[in-house]
């Protein structure tokens, strides 16, 4: 038996949006390089914990369609991909364009009641439904996995988008009140649980069974808590288990005070030592008397073709408050209803993805989607 277990490709992510387009192609360059070593290897199968998509942004017909031609490579190796429904496949053109991908028998889609099987392997799913949040979604999982059993003398793998609560702090932290949190004894019994949701791989094994998070494949956020996470997939070999690392953009974060002309110097120095192939953020508060300094060195490494992300501001912006400092970055940093200002950016994108077409693809790009499923159809 060989398998690869993926999750949270986010196929369309364009985070960060400063560049959003080159970043859209890192999700799809990452999701091509599982697919390729799935081939490469000859795998039975490809097992993906949720999160196919990224509900944030729009996917244009040319994207759609170099996906169309990395499934269909994959299906002409007769290699399936059987999947589950995470949080962000669940809304509008996800929905309808994951049903084509099933109508094409690109994927197919788990279910806790008909397993997919393959020999003596049995792939068993539950799919994230598209209108319950928090407790209700969470009384969902509990009531439909509550005394399920699976009735079969093979190998049982079962698909969830989340997690068990026996995972490290490392993983969980931050998620006290997360519906997609369960503990071990909420789940059916099964010989390999496939995790989802969390973006950080987590691999433990109690009594021969497995339970086994690979985290996304990109990383959805540009943060000093990513900053050195690897990103993967876990490739399985009957009771051998490895994590294989791809190949993705590297991030860079610089924090610093300037106040002086060595601040200056040390960052130039520093951003123009690293590849531009890396996405860098830029996290400085200066005094005010650096800001053009500043300003004008960011704008000759953009120039120069570096990826630059500009988070700086200016000491003075500091706000005292009850004999106490809060910066700009506390504040959103600690806010009620976000963590970082990734997310409000992810907020905000899919507030305006609302207000626009539903589809941006030109005709001729319509025209050969049409073409491609056509012919593969009348074969």
């Amino acid at each position: 038996m060989k398998f690869v277990h993926v999750s949270d490709t986010h196929l369309g992510c364009q985070i960060p949006v400063e560049y959003g387009e080159i970043r859209k192609y890192d999700f799809l360059n990452s999701f091509k390089q599982v697919i390729e070593f799935a081939i490469k290897e000859k795998v039975d199968f490809i097992i993906h914990s949720g999160d196919f998509f990224d509900d944030y942004f729009r996917i244009d017909s040319k994207y759609l369609l170099e996906i169309l031609d990395i499934l269909f490579k994959l299906k002409d190796n007769k290699i399936p991909l059987i999947f589950i429904r995470g949080n962000h496949d669940t809304k509008g053109l996800r929905q309808n364009v994951l049903e084509i991908l099933k109508r094409l028998d690109l994927v197919y889609e788990a279910n806790i009641k008909e397993p997919f099987i393959y020999k003596d392997v049995y792939i068993y799913g539950i799919s994230e439904p598209s209108n319950l949040s928090y407790e209700q979604l969470r009384a969902y999982y509990k009531k439909n996995l509550s005394n399920l059993k699976f009735e079969n003398n093979g190998y049982t793998i079962f698909m969830f988008h989340g997690a068990i609560n026996i995972f490290p702090e490392s993983i969980l932290e931050g998620y006290s009140k997360e519906p997609r949190i369960l503990s071990p004894e909420d789940f059916p019994k099964a010989n390999y649980y496939a995790f989802g949701h969390f973006h950080k791989k987590h691999l433990e094994k109690h009594d021969n069974i497995i339970f086994a998070l690979p985290g996304s494949t990109e990383r959805t956020e540009i943060s000093k808590d990513e900053e050195n996470i690897k990103k993967g997939f876990f490739y399985v070999r009957d009771d051998n288990i490895e994590f294989k690392e791809l190949n993705v953009r590297p991030i860079y974060i610089y924090e610093d005070i300037i106040n002086n002309d060595y601040g200056l110097n040390k960052l130039k120095n520093d951003i123009y030592s690293k590849s531009k192939e890396a996405i860098i953020k830029i996290k400085v508060r200066y005094k005010k008397d650096y800001y053009i300094n500043i300003k004008n060195l960011l704008e000759n490494l953009i120039e120069s073709g570096y990826l630059i992300l500009d988070d700086s501001y200016s000491l003075d912006e500091e706000i005292k408050l009850n004999n106490e400092v809060i910066t700009i970055d506390n504040i959103i940093d600690s806010s009620f209803f976000v963590n970082d200002k990734e997310e409000v950016i992810k907020m905000f994108n899919y507030i305006k993805e609302l207000f626009e077409e539903m589809y941006s693809g030109k005709n001729s790009d319509l025209d050969r989607i049409r073409e491609t499923i056509f012919k593969q159809l009348i074969k």
